[in-house]
């Protein structure tokens, strides 16, 4: 059976308390099966313990910080830095007791930066890591990315042992980004083994992760739903841009994926 995830930012439960406590509600009520919790670098020990108590009982995994937040496993020069900035998202998971910590490559393409982010994967030594598939450019700092095909995100498994988490607008922004075809990527992502999925709405042609709420895009999203997920997963609701201020968009999403599913 498919669980589907709400995601919360570690500073929600201190910075939009009311949104996070919705959020909260709305996964004991059951529409939701778990939280998906972006830890954010040097919030862990501010904010710990109000992340314990609002999130006890409950499903969590983990997403690490990314490249916005500097964090780049692609470059040699900040192997240690990275180590520092993972540590809050690996503090996370063992208050949560969260078995998944999604974390992206890095900077610039070609082989010696896909090279650099799977030998950095694999010294983090965290078994729990599961890399995300990156789009080919980031909207947040304009530089382009790595881990944006079926291949680099193999090298980056293979090398290090890591699990593997589908973004599907990446996926399809990427393709359309390196005029691939983009079913013939996503069956070999698919092929991969995913333990998790992020899924929004967007243009099925266009190349910017636009996090669209379900049925505002294009996608082909009962298909990628049916088709591209196994059942037994968790699905995150990538949805939504800006500061939330109610949980009801949600809600509506998970309504709407739902109705999808055969």
């Amino acid at each position: 059976m498919r669980k589907f995830g709400v995601k919360l930012w570690s500073k929600d439960f201190t910075k939009n308390p009311a949104f996070a406590k919705q959020s909260i509600s709305a996964v004991k009520e059951g529409y939701f099966d778990y939280v998906e919790l972006f830890a954010l670098p040097d919030s862990y020990n501010d904010d710990y313990r109000q992340v314990a108590q609002e999130l006890k009982g409950i499903k969590v995994i983990i997403h690490a910080p990314h490249s916005a937040f500097g964090m780049d496993t692609g470059n040699p020069e900040l192997f240690t830095q990275n180590q520092d900035k993972l540590k809050d998202a690996q503090q996370y998971a063992d208050l949560l007791k969260a078995d998944i910590i999604i974390l992206h490559a890095g900077f610039n393409e070609g082989e010696r930066y896909v090279s650099e982010s799977a030998r950095q994967f694999k010294a983090f030594n965290e078994p729990r890591l599961a890399v995300e598939n990156l789009p080919y450019l980031c909207m947040s700092t304009g530089k382009y990315l790595h881990g944006t095909s079926p291949a680099e995100i193999k090298q980056i498994m293979e090398t290090s042992g890591c699990q593997f988490c589908l973004d599907f607008s990446h996926a399809i922004c990427a393709a359309n980004s390196y005029k691939r075809d983009k079913i013939a990527d996503l069956k070999a992502y698919q092929a991969l083994h995913p333990v998790m999925y992020h899924m929004c709405d967007d243009d099925w042609n266009g190349v910017r992760d636009e996090h669209l709420h379900y049925g505002q895009g294009n996608y082909p999203l009962a298909e990628l739903l049916n088709d591209y997920t196994n059942k037994e997963t968790f699905i995150t609701m990538e949805t939504g841009h800006g500061i939330p201020t109610t949980i009801q968009p949600w809600l509506d999403d998970i309504k709407y994926l739902k109705s999808l599913l055969k």
